[in-house]
């Protein structure tokens, strides 16, 4: 079985020992202080996909125009979490 790509912890188990040893294994890493999400750590890849979604927000679109990347990652975002289009 693989390891999964998203977990949750405690802020005092963020170590420099836990960021270089079990990040680079995860996609994201939730952070909580007593339950309560204070952050988080990204995988590069993750890190990489949310830069290129916050350079979108600032662009418009019609219909019908597109790009090709923005297309496949909404295919992609629909296979993985059930969202995007069809």
């Amino acid at each position: 079985m693989s390891e999964p790509s998203r977990a949750t912890i405690e802020a005092a188990e963020v170590t420099p020992e836990f960021v270089r040893r079990r990040v680079p294994k995860l996609r994201v890493v939730e952070v909580r202080d007593h339950g309560e999400l204070v952050g988080g750590l990204l995988s590069r890849q993750e890190l990489e996909r949310y830069r290129t979604l916050v350079g979108w927000e600032v662009e418009v679109f019609r219909a019908g125009e597109f790009p090709e990347e923005i297309v496949t990652a909404l295919e992609e975002s629909h296979d993985k979490y059930g969202l995007g289009v069809n």
